[in-house]
Formats: C-alpha cells, sequence, structure tokens
C-alpha cells in the first residue's frame, strides 16, 4: 500500500479526552464567588483561577503559546480592573482576546503564514505532508476564524456594556461563546478534512498512473 492508501484524513486521528479543556470554566465560578464581595475579590480569584487554569493547560506547541498570550491580556485585564475599581474592565478580556486573535489571523493572511494552517499543522504533523501552508483551506479557515472571533467580540461587548449585570454576562457570553466557538471548530476541520482527503485522493491516483 502506498503512502496515501487511507481516505481519512488527518484530523481524524483517535485522540483521548483531555479533561483538562474544563479548567476554563474556572475562572468564571472564581469570578462569580468573589463578585458576592467587592470588585477586588472578584478580580483577584478570578485572575487566581486563570493562573491555575493556564499552568494545569497543555501548553506545548502553538497552543500553549496562545494560552500565554490570554494569560498576559488576563494579566493586564485585572490590573487595570484593580486601579479603576470595575470588574467590568477585567471582564472586558474576553473581547479583547477575541478582537486581539481576529488582528493576528487577519495578520497572518496579509503576511502568507495562515494561523489556522500553523496551528492545525502543529497539531498534526501529517498535514504537513499533505497540505503547503498556503493551501485555499487554511486561507478559507483563518478567514472563518477571523469573522468569528469579530462577530464574537462585537456581541460580548455589547453584552457587557450595553445594559446586562455582571452576573447575566457570565451566564449570556458563556452561553453565546462555547457553541459559537464549537461550530467555528467544526466548520474549520470540516474545511481542511476535506482538502486534505481530496489532496490524499489525488496522490494515491497519481501513483498508480505511475505504476502502470
Amino acid at each position: 500500500m502506498d503512502s496515501y492508501g487511507s481516505d481519512k484524513a488527518p484530523l481524524r486521528e483517535p485522540s483521548k479526552l483531555d479533561f483538562r479543556m474544563l479548567y476554563g470554566i474556572l475562572p468564571v465560578v472564581a469570578f462569580y464567588i468573589g463578585y458576592q464581595w467587592n470588585p477586588y475579590a472578584a478580580i483577584g480569584l478570578g485572575f487566581a483561577a486563570t493562573v491555575f487554569a493556564y499552568y494545569a493547560s497543555d501548553r506545548k506547541g502553538l497552543v500553549g503559546i496562545f494560552a500565554l498570550f490570554a494569560l498576559f491580556v488576563a494579566t493586564v485585564a485585572a490590573l487595570v480592573g484593580i486601579v479603576l475599581e470595575d470588574e467590568r474592565a477585567f471582564l472586558a478580556r474576553d473581547a479583547a482576546i477575541d478582537f486581539l486573535l481576529a488582528s493576528l489571523g487577519l495578520g497572518s493572511l496579509l503576511i502568507g503564514r495562515p494561523v489556522v494552517g500553523l496551528i492545525l499543522r502543529d497539531m498534526w504533523p501529517a498535514l504537513r505532508e499533505l497540505l503547503p501552508l498556503r493551501h485555499r483551506a487554511f486561507v478559507v479557515a483563518t478567514l472563518v476564524f477571523v469573522l468569528v472571533n469579530v462577530f464574537q467580540g462585537t456581541v460580548r461587548t455589547w453584552m457587557l456594556f450595553g445594559g446586562f449585570s455582571v452576573g447575566e454576562y457570565l451566564v449570556y457570553s458563556r452561553l453565546f461563546g462555547w457553541p459559537t466557538a464549537g461550530i467555528m471548530i467544526a466548520v474549520i476541520a470540516q474545511i481542511v478534512r476535506r482538502a486534505a482527503r481530496t489532496e490524499a485522493r489525488r496522490r494515491r491516483e497519481g501513483a498508480r498512473t505511475q505504476d502502470t
């Protein structure tokens, strides 16, 4: 069998469920508990839980770099929130991260290195053999990434400063953000998986042609 004998795309490689992803909810819970006292407690507990979630999560590769980036934004937001004595300044980190990620995605397209391609090729090395970094699938997937993050950032900003209470924001922003992110990931996976399958099939057919 040739090296492209499987019609399964690399994104379908089996992987174990990493329950450390659930640590992402800890900052929300900790912030809400602290919010029952005062802004300082809310920001302090929320930030402490964010630091814990960072060190308890997978910090390898590009995913780890993005996690460090999120921690840096949380640190800045915590300092601003404490200085202003405003817990909303700390919660604004959600929208800030969305807009910064969108900017990163747009910048990566402008320099010809789609960030989605960088991440997926780092996570699934088999993709490096099938799809070049500048492949159209990675470009389209990165555009989806940019648009969704702009959309999320806009909606979260409206939720936070448009009349929602802090408690309502904590609930509704997650009910909005998690499904939206899940749909984005599913769409991106489908785009890249289809491209990988098409390329694998094309190479198999080319190999058979050479054999004959």
